[in-house]
């Protein structure tokens, strides 16, 4: 019994910290960078119709950004995994504000378009060396728990986010919005710069000459990739959307709805990830594919402000709790050598339901309303969810 209870002891003293300084740093600059996308996000459809453009046209606008992250992705893995990731954050960084800003000077549609896709390189890019930049300071058997706490800025950022991009836009216009977000980005640079990075031996090993599929995408997550998406397609669909619905429904003060998801997503991430880390993967995801189908048929048939609350919080543990944990299990099933391929394998699911969902919507409420286009996504994401989670588990077993 007393060799047991020192064997714990040990265990305890040895155990490798996470809350190191370079992992907090890394959280504000998450933080910083959340804030400044968050703060653009509500307000590019309403900006392209002021500046002209239909419904239809505002819709795409919106979409273009997650749509070049989508292309972009597996280059920013295969960069993150060969370069020194701290150089490369520092160009991203400058990208990143000189594109925010831009956004307050652009006289038209087409140049808007070009704006947006350049803002949605740099944005791309950081999101993965950020996540991978993390997952090198974070203990591997703390995995998910180390990028659970990780993507708590997610919420965060989507609660003060918009409501610092809305402010701005009431009081000083749509100009000092997008600066703002800039400003934001302006906090990432600094704390960068201020962090030290030397190429680790097991990053330097892992550079290559020739380049192969797997360091560009990470085949074996494919069903995982899929998933994601489905997760995607829901935040896509209500991040243009929400907004549009509840003024058709009368409903007010629908900002309660992103508080709301943001303080069920606080609570409930740290649990999922050390439940991720002691019991696996399914255990948090498939009652995240649940949640989030609940979510978005709650989203379709609500009339009131309450059930829109109810439906944030079904959102919280599906789509919000479900993503972070698939990004952590892949991150640490890789080697350390290809964790710029695992964030970008994942965040390409991510991208691809932020950047088409928006698009397709459009054409979906013309012909079944909103009512038809949230139960639609909702039903495919609970058959589509679990269909793809049995397919991973048979590759699995097959293995």
């Amino acid at each position: 019994m007393g060799g047991m209870l020192l064997k714990a002891k040990l265990s305890a003293e040895t155990k490798e910290p996470l809350w190191t300084w370079k992992f907090m740093v890394l959280i504000v600059v998450n933080l910083a960078n959340g804030v400044a996308g968050f703060m653009t996000v509500p307000l590019v459809a309403s900006y392209a119709m002021h500046l002209g453009a239909t419904l239809t046209t505002a819709s795409t606008v919106s979409g273009i950004l997650s749509l070049v992250s989508l292309f972009m992705c597996p280059l920013a893995g295969v960069l993150s995994d060969r370069v020194n990731r701290k150089k490369l954050l520092i160009v991203t960084e400058v990208g990143y504000i000189v594109t925010l800003a831009l956004h307050a000077f652009v006289p038209n549609i087409p140049c808007l378009m070009v704006v947006r896709g350049l803002t949605g390189v740099f944005f791309s890019v950081a999101n993965v060396l950020t996540v991978a930049y993390a997952s090198s300071y974070i203990p591997r058997e703390r995995m998910g728990e180390g990028l659970g706490y990780f993507s708590l800025v997610t919420p965060l950022s989507q609660a003060l986010g918009p409501f610092l991009g809305l402010s701005l836009r009431d009081s000083m216009g749509y100009e000092m919005a997008f600066i703002g977000g800039a400003v934001s980005t302006v906090v990432a640079l600094v704390c960068v710069a201020v962090l030290p990075y030397t190429m680790e031996k097991k990053e330097l090993s892992g550079k290559k000459t020739t380049l192969h599929i797997r360091d560009i995408f990470a085949m074996e997550f494919l069903c995982l990739m899929l998933l994601t998406a489905l997760f995607s397609s829901a935040n896509g669909l209500i991040s243009t959307y929400l907004d549009i619905l509840a003024g058709e429904r009368s409903i007010s003060n629908i900002s309660l709805f992103f508080t709301v998801y943001s303080v069920a997503l606080i609570i409930s991430k740290p649990l999922t990830g050390k439940l991720l880390d002691k019991r696996g993967l399914y255990i948090v995801v498939v009652p995240a594919v649940i949640f989030a189908a609940m979510g978005m048929f709650l989203v379709g048939l609500a009339a009131s402000l309450s059930l829109m609350l109810i439906a944030a919080v079904c959102k919280a543990l599906g789509q919000g709790a479900g993503t972070p944990s698939i990004q952590a299990y892949t991150v640490k099933t890789l080697e350390p050598a290809r964790a710029g391929v695992a964030v970008s394998t994942i965040q390409i699911g991510q991208n691809l339901g932020n950047a088409l969902a928006p698009i397709a919507g459009s054409f979906f409420v013309g012909s079944f309303g909103y009512e038809g286009m949230f139960c639609g996504v909702g039903g495919l994401t609970l058959v589509g969810g679990l269909l793809l989670l049995v397919w991973y588990a048979k590759k699995q077993k097959v293995k």
